[in-house]
């Protein structure tokens, strides 16, 4: 009597893609962990569906086999409860071959990497996404030497102390013009930034700016001179703060114009202490595909 046959001869002969369209159903990890176990063949092919890892404490000493086994890592992040040298981290990375990765997070980092992010950028030039947003004092301009291939980025950090406001602004202006490639912004909490972004990323189609422009007319205008530089943008979300000497304004007319020449906008969020009847009609007749 013949035995049974072993798990690994019993597997339907399917292409990998069809085992790789089948798998890809599994939407929690653990299933893909259960796989791997079956047989070497499903190993191999759970390993190429892991895209995205993000390094906790705990994972810290298997990082080396972990980049050896998922080549087709696609984001890493890297959170700030990492309890280790964050620039050694990134050299760490860049010694690995990783052809897909194309996002980087390190927000929420106390100190910012430029020695390991310039080591992660020869190994990693072509970088599509990067988050450094509530990491203090980070080098703009470093990055846009670095990857000028960007077309994200998030420098958002909404409680910045005023007087570190001017110099992130100076950074963002002076690295916009290398970074033209951008298409989506999170500059959040950062103000008179805009207009340069603006005027140098021709691609850009989507911008974030949370707590940042005066309900004032000049806070407005500068929103509106911005956005005018960039008639094909397709998102924008942007939030008013109070401000104190002219009170809580309401949308100027110069901000509405520039709002309905956008005729690409189909996302908008507007969060204003006051809107006017007159303001939302005529953002109504502008025709946009929101």
């Amino acid at each position: 009597m013949a035995s049974p046959p072993s798990s690994s001869e019993w597997q339907p002969h399917l292409p990998d893609d069809c085992w790789e369209s089948i798998f890809k159903h599994l939407t929690n990890p653990h299933d893909h962990e259960s796989l791997s176990l079956v047989s070497r063949h499903f190993l191999s092919l759970s390993n190429r569906l892991r895209t995205s890892l993000t390094v906790s404490d705990h994972l810290l000493p298997l990082l080396p086999a972990l980049l050896r086994r998922f080549t087709s890592l696609t984001s890493i992040k890297l959170p700030l409860c990492i309890n280790a040298d964050i620039d050694a981290l990134l050299s760490q990375i860049a010694s690995f071959d990783l052809p897909s990765l194309h996002s980087l997070d390190i927000s929420r980092q106390p100190i910012f990497p430029s020695h390991g992010l310039r080591q992660f950028s020869q190994k990693f030039p072509t970088l599509k996404s990067l988050n450094c947003s509530y990491t203090y004092h980070p080098d703009l301009v470093l990055i846009a030497e670095c990857f000028s291939n960007l077309e994200e980025i998030d420098v958002s950090f909404s409680e910045l102390r005023h007087n570190m406001l001017s110099e992130w602004d100076f950074q963002l202006k002076t690295s916009a013009s290398g970074l033209k490639k951008l298409r989506k912004v999170n500059i959040s909490g950062l103000d008179s930034s805009i207009f340069a972004l603006c005027q140098n990323c021709k691609f850009l189609k989507e911008i974030v700016a949370l707590e940042t422009f005066s309900t004032g007319k000049e806070g407005q205008i500068g929103l509106a001179n911005a956005i005018r530089e960039r008639p094909r943008l397709r998102s924008l979300v942007v939030s008013f703060e109070r401000d104190k000497e002219v009170g809580s304004g309401n949308v100027t007319l110069e901000l509405v114009d520039a709002l309905v020449s956008l005729k690409d906008l189909t996302c908008l969020n507007l969060s204003c202490p006051r809107i006017s009847d007159e303001a939302l009609c005529a953002l109504a007749e502008g025709d946009l595909p929101l």
